[in-house]
């Protein structure tokens, strides 16, 4: 079995007035730096999906692949194009791992720990968890299933990500709090969703994090 990471960064941000959420300064840098920085600690090869201009991330110096299924049909479209991207790589990838662009902290052990839950089961699609929730945009999905997922979007009412999980072999693996230099418990899969998140979020970034 061999990963590829996938960055998803393809929605429209309509709680942000539809600024592009990756492109938002974070740290030293953009959001969207931070993020690339922190996955590919963990995977040698990434990609990032976006639907926007890929000239504001040529100097991620990876590839951008937008969304096949036309219209913003959701996170979904966007595991496919990883999906349909990671095929055609002679790396012989056999899946790949998502994460979002405005998840600032998600664990540094993602791939670690999403990949042994599918040692014994390659089929199985593994997503996140923390806190007794669901976070179903990360996780580690099979390619070999890139034809029925773009038969499943072909019809405009199968949008719902956790609707494709339910139909198909899947687990969850839970990811604990981590804590501040104040002890006080954050959420890994703490996400920015509107202008009081990202200005949350810069507070609890460190050069560590």
């Amino acid at each position: 079995m061999k990963t590829a990471g996938i960055i998803l960064a393809g929605g429209q941000s309509r709680r942000m007035n539809g600024s592009d959420k990756a492109l938002l300064p974070f740290g030293t840098g953009r959001l969207i730096d931070h993020i690339h920085q922190r996955l590919a600690r963990q995977l040698p090869v990434l990609a990032l999906n976006t639907n926007n201009d890929p000239a504001h991330f040529r100097d991620l110096g990876i590839p951008i692949i937008p969304d096949e299924i036309a219209g913003y049909a959701g996170p979904l479209a966007g595991i496919l194009a990883g999906m349909e991207w990671a095929s055609t790589q002679s790396d012989g990838f056999s899946h790949i791992l998502t994460v979002a662009t405005d998840t600032p902290f998600f664990p540094d052990n993602l791939c670690e720990k999403l990949s042994q839950q599918i040692a014994d089961a390659p089929d199985r699609i593994v997503i996140a968890s923390s806190a007794e929730r669901i976070h179903p945009v990360f996780g580690i999905w099979p390619i070999s299933s890139r034809g029925e997922l773009r038969a499943w979007l072909a019809d405009d009412e199968n949008r719902r990500v956790m609707s494709w999980i339910a139909a198909h072999p899947h687990k969850s693996f839970e990811f604990p709090l981590t804590t501040t230099q104040t002890d006080q418990p954050i959420d890994p899969f703490f996400n920015i969703n509107t202008q009081e998140d990202i200005l949350e979020a810069q507070k609890r970034w460190t050069p560590s994090t």
